[in-house]
């Protein structure tokens, strides 16, 4: 069911992904080509304008359009601009009846043009126009009407048309270009949508996952101690007779298993609310070297009334920022380890140290120690070395990965390492601040 709903978000992220992608590059691609477009119009529209509001050139066109044609040259001298009566620039003159009154200057190309009527419609505005030749082929131009200086008197209509073929042929070959690589990026979109997709999911899966087998553990870590308290308080039933001194052991076993049932829901609460991140630290500025020393104190008398070694090494005095609630649990649980896991004659060693800027402690002892393979794991949650010696020690493998936490909510920094000639050492890094 989940894994199913878990395929439905990873379908919706990679569509949402690819349509928002396709979006850009279409977008992109459309704005490049009419950037390209009107860079490549830009120059032509401009020669265009300024020769449409050059009164002279008008005139001068109109007087050798009316010259007999014995005295008519193939283009008017001293234009200011461009030479216009070539096969790229043409200028069309037309008389208030609609007669072409320049049609010398075509030569045979006139029949190209001889259909051609002024449009009035749109004087002194750029426009797009087509046509076909002889050779029925196209032939396309950027063109402006405007009326001749004297259109009062003389009613000329003027057309002055730019070929842009070339133009036209460049922007074709771009557009192809740009269609290709459209779709190239299309196939991208599609291979780096999937691969997001997965990448989105991933968190998701790793938290399903981890909530899973949060879920595994705890139950089967729940069900133990509520077994036996459930067998020993029916044994009870089957005694009614019995005193509560004859039956002191199992009460005793009983509530020993309440009170590891109420820390181990106490623990697990802690690693729920830190993977909401509902926890806040409440951070204090605190000698370290006071609050270390109450901590391992009592820890200290223990151990020497087991017959344990424990040694205490503070050097430096600094206040540093931290949670007291969360550093005093942290060090309960290196401590309970150290205990745990050394036996008589074996030592302790608890350091703490200023460094640059973050406080250092070491809690080590010479007990068993932990294989270089285990190291990496022993942060998991309900991970145990060894689970007969978990069993014994009462031990659930959560209490490091809540140490973990409480590091990382720091800001600082927790290794393991050997402790040599032999043991293991925790290696705790605390920011001052």
């Amino acid at each position: 069911m989940i894994e199913t709903q878990l395929k439905k978000q990873q379908k919706k992220y990679f569509l949402v992904t690819l349509v928002v992608f396709s979006a850009l590059f279409l977008l992109l691609g459309f704005i490049v080509f009419q950037l390209a477009k009107s860079s490549m119009y830009e120059s032509t529209d401009s020669d265009l304008t300024r020769l449409a509001k050059n009164t002279n050139f008008l005139n001068e066109q109109i007087l050798h359009a009316q010259l007999p044609d014995d005295k008519k040259e193939l283009t008017p001298r001293n234009m200011d601009g461009p030479k216009p009566n070539n096969f790229q620039q043409q200028i069309i003159i037309w008389d208030k009846n609609g007669h072409i009154v320049n049609e010398g200057q075509f030569g045979s190309r006139l029949n190209d043009f001889k259909n051609l009527v002024p449009d009035t419609g749109s004087f002194g505005k750029i426009s797009f126009l087509q046509l076909l030749d002889q050779n029925n082929r196209t032939l396309q131009f950027r063109t402006i009407t405007v009326k001749s200086p004297n259109y009062a008197t003389d009613g000329y209509t003027i057309q002055l048309m730019v070929n842009i073929d070339p133009i036209v042929s460049t922007m074709e070959q771009f557009k192809q270009i740009l269609i290709f690589c459209m779709i190239l990026f299309f196939i991208l979109s599609v291979l780096l949508s999937y691969f997001l997709s997965k990448k989105f999911t991933e968190p998701i899966v790793a938290s399903w996952k981890k909530q899973q087998q949060f879920v595994e553990n705890a139950s089967h870590e729940l069900r133990t101690p509520l077994t036996i308290i459930q067998a020993k308080l029916e044994n009870l039933f089957t005694k009614p007779n019995q005193t509560i001194l004859e039956e002191s052991e199992s009460i005793a076993l009983s509530l020993t298993e309440v009170q590891r049932l109420s820390q181990l829901t106490t623990d697990l609460l802690l690693l729920a609310r830190s993977d909401s991140n509902e926890l806040v630290l409440k951070k204090e500025a605190i000698y370290f070297d006071e609050f270390v020393e109450k901590i391992v104190t009592p820890y200290k008398e223990l151990a020497e009334a087991e017959g344990k070694r424990f040694t205490l090494d503070i050097i430096g005095r600094q206040r540093v920022l931290f949670d007291p609630e969360k550093i005093h649990q942290l060090l309960i649980i290196l401590l309970d380890n150290a205990l745990k896991y050394t036996q008589a004659g074996e030592q302790i060693v608890v350091t703490a140290k200023e460094g640059v800027k973050e406080w250092q402690l070491i809690v080590a002892d010479t007990g068993k120690g932990i294989p270089d393979k285990e190291k990496k794991r022993i942060f998991e949650r309900f991970y145990r070395e060894d689970e007969s010696r978990n069993r014994k020690t009462g031990g659930y493998g959560i209490g490091l990965s809540i140490a973990q936490w409480i590091i990382s909510a720091h800001k600082g920094k927790i290794v393991v390492q050997d402790y040599l000639p032999k043991g293991v050492a925790f290696e705790i890094q605390l920011p001052e601040k």
